[in-house]
């Protein structure tokens, strides 16, 4: 199963904050992690709203790796945008504007082993 499958299949809004914080993780340990990235992957969830930014910034960040050419850099953001497109699809679906939810999954996924996707 891949991390949109889980995300879409996921029961509650606490698990969906719980996916997207693992999913940053990896990113976040990823060797080729591109600048842009940084900033979308170091701050903790915090709400629906948080995920709707970054949600954005994912678009504006796919333009500008789209017109430098950067194909690496494309297939990451792609890739992140679809996650988090999922992510905030769902919680919509889940009725969710939890901020605790969003804390308390950030939280677990930093305590749990890492694992690879």
């Amino acid at each position: 199963m891949t991390i949109i499958h889980a995300v879409r299949e996921a029961n509650s809004s606490g698990e969906v904050y719980l996916l997207l914080a693992a999913y940053l993780e990896r990113v976040r340990l990823g060797v080729e992690m591109i600048d842009p990235f940084r900033e979308i992957v170091t701050a903790p969830l915090v709400s629906m709203e948080d995920v709707k930014e970054r949600t954005l910034q994912l678009y504006l960040m796919l333009q500008a790796v789209s017109k430098s050419l950067d194909d690496n850099g494309r297939v990451a953001v792609k890739e992140a945008l679809h996650v988090f497109g999922a992510g905030l699809d769902r919680l919509k679906s889940l009725g969710s504007v939890s901020e605790g939810n969003a804390r308390e999954a950030a939280q677990l996924a930093a305590e749990r082993p890492k694992q690879e996707w």
